[in-house]
């Protein structure tokens, strides 16, 4: 028996023959289509659990600041108080940094959008790992504090020689909640 014989036979033998050559062409890129969605989805899941971590962390958090959470603003009080507040962190901080402070004025309060800006100007002297670490513990401070305005200025005793004293000055913004707001 020949195809001529059976023209029907022929054309599903040629039916079929496309059709394994149609699904071994589309095996490549389905095959490459399915390893990128597995690629993905493995992305996809180690995001996720990055994800579930720092939920774990901000919860943790959360827990150990108070049922309020942790502070950007102090809270509704005086703004004698934030002032003192401001101060005694002030000076904390320089203790710390090793910092000689010469002097704080308190500025006048500013009302911003459901808060109030309270300040106060630092006068200080010290190295400049000092003003650093100073400034560090200023930015990283809770409730948010923002340095603004700074100015330094150096003592050499001789011209070409470095000055290890500095004389700085900078405004320290605090941030308090308005009562009506």
């Amino acid at each position: 028996m020949t195809l001529a014989e059976r023209p029907n036979l022929g054309r599903i033998s040629a039916l079929a023959i496309l059709v394994a050559l149609i699904g071994l062409f589309c095996l490549g890129p389905v095959a490459a289509y399915w390893g990128w969605v597995a690629g993905n989805a493995d992305a996809l899941t180690d995001k996720a659990a990055v994800l579930q971590r720092y939920r774990t962390l901000a919860g943790a958090e959360t827990k150990a600041a108070g049922p309020a959470g942790p502070a950007l603003l102090y809270g509704d009080m005086p703004e004698s108080q934030v002032t003192a507040l401001l101060q005694e962190t002030l000076k904390t901080a320089a203790t710390a940094a090793h910092v000689q402070v010469l002097g704080l004025q308190v500025l006048r309060s500013e009302a911003i959008n459901g808060a109030t800006r309270i300040g106060v100007r630092v006068r200080a002297s010290g190295d400049m790992a000092g003003l650093r670490s100073l400034l560090y513990a200023i930015e990283t401070a809770k409730p948010l504090l923002y340095p603004d305005n700074l100015s330094i200025q150096s003592h050499a005793a001789t011209p070409g020689t470095t000055a290890s004293v500095l004389d700085f000055q900078f405004d320290i913004s605090g941030f308090k909640t308005d009562p009506q707001s």
